[in-house]
């Protein structure tokens, strides 16, 4: 039996807050630290927009093996469920709507990634609005600065990874540099924040 549009949408708001995370190369070992540091009843729901190569990962595998939150892949058909991870399958991007998670398949050029990350977090503000939080790992690419800039507009929490622990910096580097990102930290540090923020909104 299908949920109306308003029921999702209310059951979304049931929601403290989200997290949108863009991460390319390199963010796999900093999600893995991020995550890790967060329990199983973590309550702010986490959307990923991780660059991948567009063939079979095991991604959710590998993350679930390295921390205690539930990791799964987007579907279309699961907008009622939204604690723990999800991953935007490669080749795709997600958005949070109404009615659910919306699955955007991504035209071939592998540049179409880039700004999938912004609509993603983009969408996380047109629901939680300032209680979002937009994450900049690893990467080559200035990816997820227009989402940070929608996050710092509307009063939530930006971060980027620091220089030290990034593998490739480029992109924490222009969400520090263009989207004024305000806390700047290893991930491990960032998942301290985020239980701190948690605490906080979900008093």
């Amino acid at each position: 039996m299908s949920v109306a549009p308003s029921n999702r949408l209310a059951s979304q708001r049931s929601y403290c807050g989200a997290i949108g995370i863009v991460a390319s190369a390199g963010g796999i070992p900093a999600l893995i630290d991020l995550l890790g540091g967060l329990n199983r009843r973590f309550p702010l729901p986490i959307f990923v927009a991780q660059h991948l190569p567009r063939t079979f990962s095991n991604l959710d595998t590998i993350l679930s093996s390295r921390c205690s939150l539930q990791v799964r892949w987007a579907k279309s058909d699961n907008s009622e469920e939204l604690s723990g991870v999800t991953l935007a399958v490669p080749g795709t991007g997600i958005r949070l709507t109404p009615t659910g998670i919306r699955i955007d398949r991504l035209a071939l050029p592998p540049s179409s990634w880039l700004p999938s990350g912004d609509r993603m977090i983009q969408s996380l503000v047109s629901t939680f609005g300032q209680k979002t939080v937009a994450i900049v790992l690893s990467g080559m690419l200035p990816a997820g600065v227009d989402g940070v800039r929608s996050v710092r507009a509307a009063g939530g929490i930006t971060m980027a990874q620091d220089r030290s622990s990034a593998s490739d910096f480029e992109m924490p580097s222009a969400a520090i540099d263009y989207g004024k990102a305000e806390i700047v930290a290893p991930p491990w540090r960032m998942a301290e924040m985020l239980r701190l923020i948690a605490e906080d909104w979900c008093v």
